[in-house]
């Protein structure tokens, strides 16, 4: 008598993806599927997620859930995130967000605060999305430039912090299409792939406080206008970034361009700061394109000065 080994198990993870309406979650999800497994496409007057909807994809679990900044549904979809956290395992968290005139929409980095603020971990690592990014400013966000700096700050502006962001052009083949496919930029599968996991267990998630959601909004929007009028918030804002995690030297550490060009942006002593910072570490950039290691020292920062010696 022979004696099989049982089937192995393949264990799932949930990729959950949370946004508003507009941030174009349940396309993205599609196009990483290569299948139209959610209705998407253009609604006015709300989004077309109504409720939490999970798909099984080659052992991923998707999840797609409503935006918490459409007030018709929000106590509902407000539940519906809560029920997603609640599915127990290993998550993948991506917040999708929009750009709008050189900001985070408000809403946006609200929903990620009180999302992240319901779950009682120590720990929470996430994930951050920017969508349909215009061309013109997907081009300074992939130079690295100053504008690049300024939007990964005000990202990071809220209580939860991340060093892992992407950035999606708009693509023409899902511009204002329902139900569209299509293949996504390589860099942007990887991401999706590399992405952290989390485990959370059901009973570290709290209800979604939502009643806070207009008051957290507005008091972001205010903050992100100070943040780009004083550029000595800014400075320190990047300071406790650095300090706080190397992960964020991922960022800023290896800003060839930006510190080349950032002079409409930061301080002499923010770009001291950085050179002081980056003393002694090999700084490895997030574009794969980018990844050729650069040491410190071919750095020489002073204040009122910018000078790189490598080519």
């Amino acid at each position: 008598m022979s004696i099989h080994p049982p089937p192995e198990v393949v264990s799932t993870q949930n990729y959950l993806f949370l946004g508003n309406p507009g941030t174009g979650k349940s396309t993205l999800i599609n196009c990483l599927a290569g299948a139209a497994i959610f209705k998407s496409g253009l609604s006015y007057g709300g989004g077309l997620t109504k409720e939490f909807q999970t798909r099984i994809h080659d052992n991923v679990q998707y999840m797609d859930t409503p935006g918490l900044a459409d007030r018709n549904i929000q106590e509902k979809a407000a539940a519906a995130i809560t029920e997603a956290l609640r599915q127990s395992g290993t998550y993948k968290l991506f917040f999708m967000v929009r750009l709008e005139n050189g900001r985070v929409v408000s809403d946006d980095l609200a929903t990620i605060e009180i999302v992240l603020s319901s779950i009682e971990l120590d720990e929470i690592p996430f994930a951050v999305i920017v969508n349909n990014v215009k061309k013109r400013q997907y081009t300074k966000m992939m130079e690295k430039s100053a504008d690049y700096l300024k939007v990964v700050t005000l990202i990071n502006s809220i209580n939860h912090t991340t060093p892992h962001i992407v950035f999606i052009p708009v693509i023409g083949d899902l511009d204002e299409e329902d139900n569209a496919v299509t293949k996504l930029p390589v860099d942007v599968e990887r991401f999706i792939r590399e992405a952290p996991g989390v485990q959370i267990p059901p009973h570290v998630v709290k209800p979604i406080k939502i009643e806070d959601f207009k008051k957290v909004s507005e008091t972001l929007r205010g903050e992100q206008e100070q943040l780009l009028n004083d550029k000595m918030l800014l400075e320190r804002r990047l300071a406790e970034l650095m300090e706080n995690s190397y992960s964020f030297w991922d960022i800023f550490g290896k800003l060839r361009a930006c510190l080349v060009s950032a002079a409409d942006c930061l301080t002499p002593s923010m770009i001291l700061n950085i050179g002081q910072h980056a003393a002694g570490n090999t700084i490895m950039g997030t574009n794969p394109q980018m990844n050729d290691q650069l040491k410190a020292e071919d750095y020489q920062v002073h204040p009122g000065e910018i000078n790189h010696h490598a080519e």
